[in-house]
Protein backbone atom coordinates (compact mmCIF):
# COMPACT_ATOMS: atom_id res chain seq x y z
CA UNK A 1 0.00 0.00 0.00
CA UNK A 2 1.25 3.37 -1.03
CA UNK A 3 2.60 5.56 1.93
CA UNK A 4 2.46 9.37 1.38
CA UNK A 5 4.36 12.13 3.54
CA UNK A 6 2.67 15.69 2.56
CA UNK A 7 5.27 18.76 4.35
CA UNK A 8 3.26 21.95 4.44
CA UNK A 9 4.48 25.26 5.24
CA UNK A 10 1.62 27.45 6.48
CA UNK A 11 4.03 30.69 7.01
CA UNK A 12 5.79 30.41 3.70
CA UNK A 13 5.79 34.13 2.58
CA UNK A 14 7.55 34.60 5.81
CA UNK A 15 9.89 32.00 6.01
CA UNK A 16 11.14 33.15 2.40
CA UNK A 17 11.87 36.42 3.80
CA UNK A 18 13.64 34.87 6.89
CA UNK A 19 17.06 36.28 5.93
CA UNK A 20 15.14 40.04 5.61
CA UNK A 21 14.18 39.75 9.51
CA UNK A 22 16.01 36.94 11.28
CA UNK A 23 19.37 38.83 11.88
CA UNK A 24 20.08 36.94 15.41
CA UNK A 25 21.69 40.12 16.34
CA UNK A 26 18.42 42.01 16.10
CA UNK A 27 15.45 42.12 19.07
CA UNK A 28 12.49 40.53 17.90
CA UNK A 29 9.91 42.51 16.20
CA UNK A 30 6.90 41.85 14.48
CA UNK A 31 6.93 40.54 11.21
CA UNK A 32 4.28 41.37 8.74
CA UNK A 33 4.31 40.19 4.94
CA UNK A 34 1.69 42.30 2.62
CA UNK A 35 0.82 42.10 -1.19
CA UNK A 36 -1.01 44.16 -2.73
CA UNK A 37 -1.91 46.13 0.61
CA UNK A 38 -3.01 42.90 2.10
CA UNK A 39 -1.83 40.37 4.72
CA UNK A 40 -0.84 37.27 3.51
CA UNK A 41 1.49 36.03 6.70
CA UNK A 42 2.67 37.42 10.30
CA UNK A 43 4.99 35.81 12.71
CA UNK A 44 3.77 35.34 16.18
CA UNK A 45 4.21 38.87 17.45
CA UNK A 46 2.44 40.39 15.27
CA UNK A 47 -0.79 38.05 15.25
CA UNK A 48 -0.46 38.33 19.32
CA UNK A 49 -1.40 42.38 18.13
CA UNK A 50 -4.48 41.31 16.29
CA UNK A 51 -2.73 41.09 12.84
CA UNK A 52 -4.27 38.22 10.49
CA UNK A 53 -4.49 36.81 7.17
CA UNK A 54 -6.74 39.78 4.75
CA UNK A 55 -6.14 42.77 7.10
CA UNK A 56 -5.83 45.83 5.14
CA UNK A 57 -2.04 47.99 5.77
CA UNK A 58 -3.65 50.32 7.14
CA UNK A 59 -5.14 48.35 9.58
CA UNK A 60 -2.12 46.27 10.63
CA UNK A 61 -0.28 49.36 10.97
CA UNK A 62 -2.83 50.86 13.90
CA UNK A 63 -2.86 47.74 15.74
CA UNK A 64 0.85 47.05 15.33
CA UNK A 65 2.49 50.11 14.44
CA UNK A 66 6.38 49.06 15.06
CA UNK A 67 6.25 46.07 13.03
CA UNK A 68 8.32 45.22 10.36
CA UNK A 69 6.83 45.46 6.79
CA UNK A 70 8.00 43.23 3.97
CA UNK A 71 6.89 42.85 0.60
CA UNK A 72 6.27 39.08 -0.44
CA UNK A 73 8.38 37.85 -2.38
CA UNK A 74 7.07 35.14 -4.81
CA UNK A 75 10.28 34.31 -6.24
CA UNK A 76 11.92 33.59 -2.48
CA UNK A 77 8.91 31.50 -2.07
CA UNK A 78 9.56 29.43 -5.31
CA UNK A 79 13.39 29.13 -4.20
CA UNK A 80 12.65 27.75 -0.83
CA UNK A 81 10.03 24.98 -2.00
CA UNK A 82 12.62 24.05 -4.56
CA UNK A 83 15.63 23.61 -1.93
CA UNK A 84 12.75 21.62 0.33
CA UNK A 85 11.88 19.48 -2.96
CA UNK A 86 15.48 19.12 -3.53
CA UNK A 87 16.37 17.84 0.21
CA UNK A 88 13.63 15.75 0.68
CA UNK A 89 15.23 13.55 -2.57
CA UNK A 90 17.52 12.18 0.49
CA UNK A 91 14.72 9.77 1.55
CA UNK A 92 13.05 8.85 -1.68
CA UNK A 93 13.14 9.87 -5.05
CA UNK A 94 9.14 10.38 -5.36
CA UNK A 95 8.77 13.98 -4.40
CA UNK A 96 6.29 16.08 -5.78
CA UNK A 97 5.35 19.94 -5.61
CA UNK A 98 1.76 19.82 -5.16
CA UNK A 99 0.03 21.57 -7.88
CA UNK A 100 -3.32 22.53 -5.99
CA UNK A 101 -1.35 24.15 -3.18
CA UNK A 102 1.93 25.59 -3.62
CA UNK A 103 3.15 25.43 -0.33
CA UNK A 104 2.98 21.63 -0.05
CA UNK A 105 5.00 19.03 -1.27
CA UNK A 106 4.55 15.38 -1.38
CA UNK A 107 6.35 12.21 -0.93
CA UNK A 108 5.65 8.84 -2.07
CA UNK A 109 7.66 6.80 0.88
CA UNK A 110 6.20 3.15 0.94
CA UNK A 111 9.95 1.65 -0.41
CA UNK A 112 11.76 3.78 2.17
CA UNK A 113 10.09 3.28 5.26
CA UNK A 114 12.44 0.00 6.42
CA UNK A 115 15.05 1.58 5.99
CA UNK A 116 14.84 4.97 7.53
CA UNK A 117 13.40 2.24 10.94
CA UNK A 118 9.53 3.04 9.84
CA UNK A 119 6.66 5.66 9.70
CA UNK A 120 7.50 7.56 12.79
CA UNK A 121 11.32 7.67 12.27
CA UNK A 122 10.73 8.59 8.78
CA UNK A 123 8.96 11.57 9.75
CA UNK A 124 11.01 12.79 12.52
CA UNK A 125 13.39 13.09 9.61
CA UNK A 126 11.79 14.26 7.25
CA UNK A 127 10.66 17.16 9.46
CA UNK A 128 13.77 18.18 10.83
CA UNK A 129 15.30 18.16 7.39
CA UNK A 130 12.78 20.96 6.85
CA UNK A 131 13.21 22.79 9.97
CA UNK A 132 17.09 23.17 9.41
CA UNK A 133 15.80 24.95 5.58
CA UNK A 134 14.44 27.95 7.86
CA UNK A 135 10.76 26.57 7.45
CA UNK A 136 7.90 26.00 10.12
CA UNK A 137 6.47 22.70 8.57
CA UNK A 138 3.40 21.06 9.48
CA UNK A 139 2.88 17.13 8.27
CA UNK A 140 0.60 14.42 7.13
CA UNK A 141 0.85 10.89 6.27
CA UNK A 142 -1.92 8.82 5.01
CA UNK A 143 -2.14 5.83 1.99
CA UNK A 144 -3.45 8.70 -0.19
CA UNK A 145 -1.65 11.92 -1.76
CA UNK A 146 -4.66 14.20 -1.39
CA UNK A 147 -5.36 12.80 2.06
CA UNK A 148 -1.84 13.72 3.86
CA UNK A 149 -2.44 16.90 2.08
CA UNK A 150 -5.16 18.19 3.53
CA UNK A 151 -4.08 16.47 7.00
CA UNK A 152 -1.27 18.14 6.62
CA UNK A 153 -2.64 21.94 5.86
CA UNK A 154 -5.67 21.66 8.14
CA UNK A 155 -4.61 19.33 10.90
CA UNK A 156 -5.78 19.66 13.88
CA UNK A 157 -8.82 21.66 12.64
CA UNK A 158 -11.48 21.49 15.31
CA UNK A 159 -14.79 22.62 14.29
CA UNK A 160 -16.37 25.07 16.74
CA UNK A 161 -19.27 26.42 14.75
CA UNK A 162 -17.63 28.52 12.25
CA UNK A 163 -14.59 28.99 13.67
CA UNK A 164 -11.54 27.32 12.58
CA UNK A 165 -8.62 26.52 14.83
CA UNK A 166 -5.58 26.24 13.17
CA UNK A 167 -2.72 23.98 13.48
CA UNK A 168 -0.01 23.91 15.81
CA UNK A 169 3.13 24.52 14.07
CA UNK A 170 5.48 21.39 13.86
CA UNK A 171 2.72 18.88 14.48
CA UNK A 172 2.04 15.51 12.66
CA UNK A 173 -0.97 13.45 11.83
CA UNK A 174 -0.19 10.08 10.60
CA UNK A 175 -2.50 7.61 9.13
CA UNK A 176 -1.31 4.13 8.30
CA UNK A 177 -4.21 2.84 7.19
CA UNK A 178 -6.97 4.03 4.51
CA UNK A 179 -10.01 3.32 7.31
CA UNK A 180 -8.23 5.71 9.93
CA UNK A 181 -7.31 7.96 7.54
CA UNK A 182 -10.92 8.37 6.34
CA UNK A 183 -12.17 8.70 9.92
CA UNK A 184 -9.58 11.89 10.12
CA UNK A 185 -10.48 13.38 6.67
CA UNK A 186 -14.65 13.29 7.96
CA UNK A 187 -13.59 15.82 10.89
CA UNK A 188 -11.85 18.33 8.59
CA UNK A 189 -13.32 21.78 7.84
CA UNK A 190 -14.58 22.41 4.20
CA UNK A 191 -11.94 25.25 4.31
CA UNK A 192 -9.72 22.11 3.63
CA UNK A 193 -11.42 22.50 -0.23
CA UNK A 194 -11.35 26.55 -0.62
CA UNK A 195 -8.79 26.14 -3.40
CA UNK A 196 -11.41 24.30 -5.34
CA UNK A 197 -14.73 25.94 -4.36
CA UNK A 198 -16.40 28.13 -2.86
CA UNK A 199 -16.17 27.35 1.22
CA UNK A 200 -18.63 29.73 2.29
CA UNK A 201 -21.17 28.66 0.00
CA UNK A 202 -20.74 25.26 1.40
CA UNK A 203 -21.43 26.02 4.56
CA UNK A 204 -25.13 27.90 3.40
CA UNK A 205 -25.89 24.48 2.33
CA UNK A 206 -24.86 23.33 6.02
CA UNK A 207 -21.95 21.49 5.19
CA UNK A 208 -18.93 22.32 8.32
CA UNK A 209 -17.21 19.50 7.52
CA UNK A 210 -15.79 17.16 4.70
CA UNK A 211 -17.94 13.89 6.24
CA UNK A 212 -21.03 16.32 5.68
CA UNK A 213 -19.52 17.43 1.87
CA UNK A 214 -19.67 13.75 1.08
CA UNK A 215 -23.24 13.16 2.12
CA UNK A 216 -24.60 15.33 -0.37
CA UNK A 217 -25.52 13.91 -3.85
CA UNK A 218 -22.50 13.59 -5.68
CA UNK A 219 -24.80 14.22 -9.25
CA UNK A 220 -25.80 17.58 -8.00
CA UNK A 221 -22.34 18.37 -6.63
CA UNK A 222 -20.48 17.73 -9.81
CA UNK A 223 -23.24 19.48 -11.66
CA UNK A 224 -22.48 22.40 -9.13
CA UNK A 225 -18.76 22.51 -8.23
CA UNK A 226 -17.57 20.90 -11.27
CA UNK A 227 -15.63 17.53 -11.63
CA UNK A 228 -12.83 18.32 -10.04
CA UNK A 229 -13.91 18.87 -6.50
CA UNK A 230 -15.32 15.53 -6.62
CA UNK A 231 -12.28 13.45 -8.33
CA UNK A 232 -10.19 15.49 -5.51
CA UNK A 233 -12.44 13.76 -2.80
CA UNK A 234 -12.55 10.43 -4.31
CA UNK A 235 -8.78 10.54 -4.49
CA UNK A 236 -8.15 11.92 -1.19
CA UNK A 237 -10.57 9.07 0.41
CA UNK A 238 -8.80 6.56 -2.07
CA UNK A 239 -11.82 6.03 -4.26
CA UNK A 240 -9.80 7.50 -7.00
CA UNK A 241 -6.90 7.84 -9.32
CA UNK A 242 -3.93 10.50 -8.48
CA UNK A 243 -1.58 11.69 -11.58
CA UNK A 244 2.13 13.14 -10.53
CA UNK A 245 4.92 15.35 -12.36
CA UNK A 246 7.66 13.45 -10.02
CA UNK A 247 10.41 16.99 -8.79
CA UNK A 248 13.72 16.22 -11.07
CA UNK A 249 17.17 17.71 -9.84
CA UNK A 250 19.14 19.99 -11.68
CA UNK A 251 22.45 18.11 -13.26
CA UNK A 252 24.69 20.34 -11.80
CA UNK A 253 24.70 21.26 -8.32
CA UNK A 254 25.38 25.00 -7.67
CA UNK A 255 23.16 26.55 -4.89
CA UNK A 256 23.86 30.03 -3.19
CA UNK A 257 22.34 30.51 0.12
CA UNK A 258 21.84 34.26 1.50
CA UNK A 259 22.30 34.18 5.83
CA UNK A 260 20.51 35.93 7.92
CA UNK A 261 22.53 38.80 8.85
CA UNK A 262 26.26 39.57 9.21
CA UNK A 263 28.17 36.32 10.44
CA UNK A 264 31.86 36.55 11.58
CA UNK A 265 32.06 33.08 12.83
CA UNK A 266 33.28 29.75 12.09
CA UNK A 267 30.66 28.39 14.03
CA UNK A 268 27.14 30.26 12.12
CA UNK A 269 28.74 29.52 8.78
CA UNK A 270 28.91 26.00 9.90
CA UNK A 271 25.09 26.27 11.22
CA UNK A 272 23.98 27.96 8.25
CA UNK A 273 26.27 25.71 5.51
CA UNK A 274 23.58 22.59 7.19
CA UNK A 275 20.99 24.30 4.71
CA UNK A 276 23.31 23.37 1.72
CA UNK A 277 24.75 20.12 2.33
CA UNK A 278 20.88 18.75 3.20
CA UNK A 279 20.18 19.64 -0.27
CA UNK A 280 23.34 18.68 -1.15
CA UNK A 281 22.79 15.27 0.16
CA UNK A 282 18.93 14.93 -1.73
CA UNK A 283 21.32 15.88 -5.36
CA UNK A 284 23.25 12.89 -4.44
CA UNK A 285 21.21 10.56 -3.88
CA UNK A 286 18.70 11.47 -6.92
CA UNK A 287 21.58 10.96 -9.32
CA UNK A 288 22.87 7.64 -7.56
CA UNK A 289 26.13 10.06 -6.94
CA UNK A 290 28.74 10.20 -4.07
CA UNK A 291 30.64 13.46 -3.98
CA UNK A 292 34.44 13.52 -4.61
CA UNK A 293 35.16 17.03 -4.65
CA UNK A 294 33.23 20.17 -3.43
CA UNK A 295 33.80 23.75 -2.93
CA UNK A 296 32.10 26.24 -0.22
CA UNK A 297 32.62 29.88 -1.32
CA UNK A 298 32.39 31.95 1.79
CA UNK A 299 31.13 35.39 0.05
CA UNK A 300 32.46 38.57 1.96
CA UNK A 301 30.83 41.83 3.03
CA UNK A 302 33.11 44.47 1.22
CA UNK A 303 34.30 47.19 3.32
CA UNK A 304 33.96 50.21 2.77
CA UNK A 305 36.68 53.06 1.59
CA UNK A 306 38.39 49.98 0.06
CA UNK A 307 38.94 48.60 -3.59
CA UNK A 308 38.03 45.32 -4.55
CA UNK A 309 41.66 45.00 -5.35
CA UNK A 310 42.31 45.25 -2.01
CA UNK A 311 39.32 43.67 0.17
CA UNK A 312 38.95 40.11 -0.99
CA UNK A 313 35.64 39.49 -2.28
CA UNK A 314 35.46 35.72 -1.31
CA UNK A 315 37.35 33.00 0.70
CA UNK A 316 36.95 29.14 -1.39
CA UNK A 317 37.02 26.28 1.10
CA UNK A 318 38.06 23.57 -1.05
CA UNK A 319 37.27 19.75 0.43
CA UNK A 320 39.09 16.90 -1.52
CA UNK A 321 37.37 13.46 0.30
CA UNK A 322 39.28 10.27 0.01
CA UNK A 323 36.36 8.22 -1.90
CA UNK A 324 32.86 8.87 -2.75
CA UNK A 325 30.41 9.35 -0.33
CA UNK A 326 26.56 11.33 0.29
CA UNK A 327 26.07 11.04 3.93
CA UNK A 328 25.26 14.16 5.86
CA UNK A 329 27.52 13.56 8.80
CA UNK A 330 30.40 12.84 6.78
CA UNK A 331 30.07 15.50 4.43
CA UNK A 332 29.61 17.82 7.85
CA UNK A 333 32.34 16.61 9.52
CA UNK A 334 35.18 17.36 7.12
CA UNK A 335 33.59 20.75 6.44
CA UNK A 336 33.38 21.65 9.99
CA UNK A 337 37.17 20.78 10.38
CA UNK A 338 38.31 22.87 7.24
CA UNK A 339 35.86 25.63 8.42
CA UNK A 340 37.24 25.94 11.64
CA UNK A 341 40.88 26.04 10.53
CA UNK A 342 40.43 29.39 8.27
CA UNK A 343 40.63 33.04 9.88
CA UNK A 344 37.24 34.81 8.48
CA UNK A 345 39.08 38.08 6.37
CA UNK A 346 35.77 39.54 6.76
CA UNK A 347 32.10 39.31 8.17
CA UNK A 348 29.79 36.40 5.82
CA UNK A 349 27.09 37.66 4.04
CA UNK A 350 26.97 34.53 1.73
CA UNK A 351 27.28 31.17 1.32
CA UNK A 352 27.63 29.06 -2.38
CA UNK A 353 28.11 25.39 -2.09
CA UNK A 354 29.41 23.56 -5.59
CA UNK A 355 30.19 19.81 -6.38
CA UNK A 356 32.96 19.78 -8.69
CA UNK A 357 33.46 16.16 -8.83
CA UNK A 358 30.93 13.31 -8.34
CA UNK A 359 31.30 9.73 -9.78
CA UNK A 360 28.60 7.14 -9.42
CA UNK A 361 28.05 5.39 -6.17
CA UNK A 362 26.26 2.14 -6.07
CA UNK A 363 24.18 1.97 -2.12
CA UNK A 364 25.91 0.19 0.18
CA UNK A 365 24.81 -4.03 1.11
CA UNK A 366 25.25 -5.49 4.14
CA UNK A 367 28.52 -8.37 3.92
CA UNK A 368 27.67 -12.48 5.12
CA UNK A 369 31.51 -12.25 6.49
CA UNK A 370 32.23 -8.47 7.89
CA UNK A 371 35.85 -8.01 7.54
CA UNK A 372 37.43 -7.49 11.35
CA UNK A 373 38.18 -3.77 11.93
CA UNK A 374 35.75 -2.06 10.31
CA UNK A 375 34.69 -1.17 6.53
CA UNK A 376 37.19 0.26 4.15
CA UNK A 377 34.53 3.44 3.95
CA UNK A 378 35.15 3.49 7.76
CA UNK A 379 39.24 3.84 6.58
CA UNK A 380 38.34 6.59 3.89
CA UNK A 381 36.27 8.79 6.54
CA UNK A 382 39.21 8.37 8.99
CA UNK A 383 41.38 9.41 6.56
CA UNK A 384 39.37 12.67 5.50
CA UNK A 385 39.14 13.94 8.96
CA UNK A 386 42.90 13.34 9.36
CA UNK A 387 42.72 15.52 6.12
CA UNK A 388 41.21 18.48 6.85
CA UNK A 389 42.09 18.29 10.50
CA UNK A 390 46.04 18.12 9.84
CA UNK A 391 46.69 19.20 5.95
CA UNK A 392 47.30 16.71 3.00
CA UNK A 393 51.32 17.49 3.42
CA UNK A 394 51.02 15.70 7.11
CA UNK A 395 48.60 12.57 5.89
CA UNK A 396 50.82 10.31 4.16
CA UNK A 397 50.42 5.67 2.82
CA UNK A 398 53.41 3.53 2.67
CA UNK A 399 54.03 2.57 -1.15
CA UNK A 400 56.17 -0.72 -1.82
CA UNK A 401 58.95 -0.07 -4.19
CA UNK A 402 60.99 -2.38 -6.30
CA UNK A 403 64.24 -3.09 -4.57
CA UNK A 404 65.39 -5.89 -2.05
CA UNK A 405 67.13 -3.24 0.16
CA UNK A 406 64.74 -3.21 3.71
CA UNK A 407 65.51 0.60 3.84
CA UNK A 408 64.27 1.52 0.37
CA UNK A 409 61.85 -1.17 -0.33
CA UNK A 410 59.24 1.55 0.92
CA UNK A 411 58.40 4.83 1.05
CA UNK A 412 56.14 7.02 2.14
CA UNK A 413 53.70 9.10 0.14
CA UNK A 414 51.00 12.29 0.54
CA UNK A 415 47.26 11.36 0.73
CA UNK A 416 46.03 13.80 -2.27
CA UNK A 417 43.13 14.18 -4.00
CA UNK A 418 44.81 12.32 -6.99
CA UNK A 419 45.12 9.18 -5.07
CA UNK A 420 41.86 7.40 -5.46
CA UNK A 421 40.68 5.22 -3.35
CA UNK A 422 41.25 2.46 -5.95
CA UNK A 423 45.04 3.18 -6.62
CA UNK A 424 45.53 3.02 -2.23
CA UNK A 425 43.66 -0.29 -2.69
CA UNK A 426 45.70 -2.16 -5.29
CA UNK A 427 48.76 -0.65 -3.25
CA UNK A 428 47.84 -2.33 -0.03
CA UNK A 429 46.97 -5.64 -1.62
CA UNK A 430 50.40 -5.41 -3.88
CA UNK A 431 52.29 -4.36 -0.66
CA UNK A 432 50.07 -6.98 1.42
CA UNK A 433 51.34 -9.77 -1.26
CA UNK A 434 54.59 -8.59 -1.11
CA UNK A 435 54.99 -9.06 2.42
CA UNK A 436 53.28 -12.50 1.82
CA UNK A 437 56.67 -13.78 -0.16
CA UNK A 438 59.14 -12.23 2.28
CA UNK A 439 60.35 -13.83 5.35
CA UNK A 440 59.08 -12.29 8.85
CA UNK A 441 60.08 -8.77 8.81
CA UNK A 442 59.29 -6.43 11.77
CA UNK A 443 56.86 -3.61 11.97
CA UNK A 444 59.41 -0.73 12.94
CA UNK A 445 62.39 -0.15 11.46
CA UNK A 446 64.81 2.36 12.25
CA UNK A 447 66.25 5.20 10.43
CA UNK A 448 69.79 4.10 11.06
CA UNK A 449 71.09 1.01 11.95
CA UNK A 450 72.68 0.77 15.29
CA UNK A 451 75.92 -1.12 16.03
CA UNK A 452 76.35 -4.05 18.34
CA UNK A 453 78.60 -5.26 20.79
CA UNK A 454 79.75 -9.09 20.17
CA UNK A 455 80.04 -11.37 23.03
CA UNK A 456 81.33 -14.85 22.31
CA UNK A 457 80.69 -14.26 18.66
CA UNK A 458 76.81 -13.54 19.04
CA UNK A 459 75.38 -9.55 19.29
CA UNK A 460 74.94 -8.16 22.31
CA UNK A 461 72.37 -5.48 23.38
CA UNK A 462 70.81 -5.10 26.87
CA UNK A 463 71.71 -8.93 27.17
CA UNK A 464 73.14 -11.57 25.08
CA UNK A 465 70.62 -12.30 21.83
CA UNK A 466 70.07 -15.60 20.38
CA UNK A 467 69.45 -16.13 17.05
CA UNK A 468 65.87 -18.10 16.86
CA UNK A 469 65.75 -18.21 12.76
CA UNK A 470 67.46 -19.07 9.52
CA UNK A 471 69.54 -16.10 7.99
CA UNK A 472 68.05 -14.43 4.91
CA UNK A 473 70.50 -13.04 2.34
CA UNK A 474 70.16 -9.67 0.50
CA UNK A 475 72.78 -8.80 -1.92
CA UNK A 476 72.01 -5.87 -4.08
CA UNK A 477 72.18 -2.19 -4.28
CA UNK A 478 75.42 -2.50 -7.04
CA UNK A 479 73.50 -0.67 -9.72
CA UNK A 480 73.72 2.81 -8.01
CA UNK A 481 77.06 2.57 -6.30
CA UNK A 482 75.05 1.39 -2.58
CA UNK A 483 75.98 -2.47 -2.62
CA UNK A 484 74.58 -4.22 0.24
CA UNK A 485 75.94 -7.32 1.54
CA UNK A 486 73.91 -8.69 4.87
CA UNK A 487 72.39 -11.95 6.30
CA UNK A 488 69.78 -10.84 8.87
CA UNK A 489 68.19 -12.66 11.47
CA UNK A 490 65.59 -12.49 13.89
CA UNK A 491 67.21 -12.49 17.39
CA UNK A 492 65.67 -12.73 21.11
CA UNK A 493 66.59 -11.20 23.94
CA UNK A 494 65.80 -11.11 27.42
CA UNK A 495 61.96 -11.33 28.50
CA UNK A 496 61.28 -13.01 25.10
CA UNK A 497 61.85 -9.12 23.21
CA UNK A 498 62.54 -9.99 19.18
CA UNK A 499 64.66 -7.98 17.59
CA UNK A 500 66.10 -7.60 13.99
CA UNK A 501 69.48 -7.91 13.78
CA UNK A 502 72.09 -8.46 10.34
CA UNK A 503 75.58 -9.07 9.87
CA UNK A 504 77.65 -8.02 7.14
CA UNK A 505 79.47 -10.33 5.08
CA UNK A 506 82.99 -10.06 5.01
CA UNK A 507 85.50 -11.08 2.31
CA UNK A 508 87.08 -14.45 2.30
CA UNK A 509 90.61 -13.18 2.99
CA UNK A 510 88.85 -11.43 6.51
CA UNK A 511 88.22 -13.79 9.33
CA UNK A 512 85.39 -14.30 11.09
CA UNK A 513 86.11 -12.19 13.87
CA UNK A 514 85.63 -9.56 11.25
CA UNK A 515 82.04 -9.52 10.81
CA UNK A 516 80.03 -6.76 12.25
CA UNK A 517 76.57 -6.82 13.91
CA UNK A 518 73.87 -4.59 13.34
CA UNK A 519 70.25 -3.92 15.15
CA UNK A 520 67.95 -2.71 12.02
CA UNK A 521 64.16 -3.32 13.18
CA UNK A 522 62.00 -4.40 16.41
CA UNK A 523 58.99 -6.43 16.10
CA UNK A 524 56.14 -5.38 18.44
Amino acid sequence: MPFWIAVHLPRLPLDALRPRWSDPAALPLPVVVLEQERVVSANRLAMRGGVHAGMRRAGAQALVPHAMQLERDLEGEARLMQSLALALLAFTPHVTLDVVDEATVLLEVEASLRLFGGHRALCRAVKYCAVRLGAMPQLGAGPTARGAAWLASAWPAQVRGRRHIPARSGCVRRAVRQARLSALLDGLSVDAVARLTRSDWLEGLGCRTLADLRDLPRSGLRRRCGPLLVDTLDAAYGDGHESFTWFAAPLRFDVPLELPGRIDSAEGVLAASEQLLLQLVGWLSAHQLGAKNYRLTLEHERRRGRSSEDDASSTPVEIALAQPVRTLAHLSRVLHERVHRITLIAPVVELRLTVTDATPLSPPTDSLFPEPGGRAEDAARLLDTLIARLGADNVRHPQPCADHRPERANHWIEVSAATTAQSRAAARQALAQWHAQQPERPLWLLEKPIPLLTRQHYPYYRGLLRLVSMPERIESGWWDDDLIKRDYFIAEGEGGVRYWVYRERVSASAGEEDARWYLHGLFG
